[in-house]
């Protein structure tokens, strides 16, 4: 069995429909993930029950590959994780004591915001 790990920089987004967060974090894994492929993240809070869809892969010339999943829970894209906010705040807090950065801080869900107004345009 090969002992050889690489170092990947893994994104993960949380979003309730009025905020959103942009995690990253190293994680040593044997192989890179393929776009398609599902990844479960460990959360000993919360469970690590979601399987997670990469969605893009990218190998930088430094030699860091980055590898994105989709928004966690986006069922039928509707750009949203979480129903309510408090829900949102503790996925938040447990990935941060997983490890997991929050480079940017909590921002507002344009996203969402920006498809209920073309769904209201559309009307």
């Amino acid at each position: 069995m090969s002992s050889i790990r690489i170092e990947i920089e893994f994104s993960l987004w949380l979003a309730s429909k009025t905020r959103c967060a942009h995690l990253s974090k190293i994680i040593s894994l044997p192989a890179i993930p393929r776009a398609g492929e599902f990844i479960k993240f460990r959360n000993e809070q919360q469970g690590d029950y979601f399987a997670l869809a990469i969605t893009q892969v990218t190998y930088r010339e430094d030699g860091i590959v980055e590898v994105w999943t989709e928004l966690l829970d986006n069922i039928d894209n509707r750009m949203y994780s979480f129903e309510e906010e408090q829900e949102f705040d503790e996925y938040f807090e447990s990935y941060l004591e997983e490890g997991w950065e929050c480079e940017y801080g909590i921002r507002p869900n344009n996203r969402y915001a920006s498809r209920k107004v073309t769904a209201t345009d559309n009307v």
